[in-house]
């Protein structure tokens, strides 16, 4: 009985060590952060599959009133060509490799979309093309739903003229396009917001407006201008507009 006793105590004491490995290496060890990159999960394009033309997003319009696009409806890619500070805030112009493009007017709270950002939006069941003075214009879709993917779209502007760019306007709207022999580029008007330019070529004239919060020199004597496309139309005015980025779109 005694000698029982006595033997127990070393081996209790021998077991001590063991205890405490197995506390160090599996109860504090729970503290740990786990092993691998941080941060949110990186951005993936979309496959081909679940993008639509924009061409086609366009036709999803009826021509009147406000359409709610359809449920089921895929994904849209596109660049923004326009710069921000020449449009009204929250407004951007998108093209994608198509040739389409569309008037994307963000809800309050948005990030600005620096020209250049790949963009891809999923609108179904929640966002809403109208026209807007006249320009097809995509609203109400939440932040979430428009996602910067990390692409490279290259977009070649269209050689035209003043004339085609007119007959072509409900088509071309929101797509880059390039004029060149221009044979006048005149102020017309200034307001509070900035400042009107006529445009003309052999085969007539488009509206230029440039805006002061843009801080963009308009060089006068230029010859060629390249900008995108955009429609004003109101009770007392239709006007087809060029919309330019900065003062090197006029040479």
């Amino acid at each position: 009985m005694n000698q029982r006793l006595t033997m127990s105590v070393p081996i209790k004491k021998s077991l001590l060590p063991l205890w405490l490995l197995w506390f160090a290496t599996t109860v504090v060890s729970c503290d740990k952060q786990p092993i691998g990159p941080a941060g949110p999960d990186p951005i993936v394009p979309s496959p081909a599959s679940e993008l639509m033309k924009i061409a086609d997003f366009r036709a999803l319009y009826s021509g009147t009133g406000t359409v709610l696009v359809p449920t089921g409806t895929k994904k849209i890619r596109g660049v923004v060509i326009s710069n921000s500070a020449n449009e009204a805030v929250g407004n951007f112009r998108l093209q994608d490799e198509n040739g389409g493009g569309i008037y994307l007017y963000t809800v309050v709270g948005s990030p600005v979309y620096p020209i250049g950002s790949v963009l891809e939006i999923d609108a179904a069941g929640v966002g809403q093309l109208l026209l807007y003075n006249g320009d097809l214009e995509l609203k109400s879709v939440p932040m979430d739903k428009i996602v910067i993917v990390p692409l490279t779209l290259s977009i070649t502007p269209r050689l035209t003229t003043c004339a085609e760019i007119i007959a072509n306007r409900n088509t071309w709207a929101s797509t880059l396009v390039k004029i060149n022999n221009l044979t006048n580029i005149t102020q017309s008007s200034t307001n509070s917001t900035g400042a009107t330019y006529t445009i003309t070529d052999a085969t007539g004239s488009l509206t230029l407006f440039v805006r002061t919060a843009a801080a963009i020199t308009v060089n006068t004597a230029g010859r060629s201008i390249t900008g995108y496309v955009s429609i004003y139309k109101t009770t007392t005015q239709d006007a087809t507009q060029i919309g330019i980025r900065s003062a090197a779109d006029i040479q």
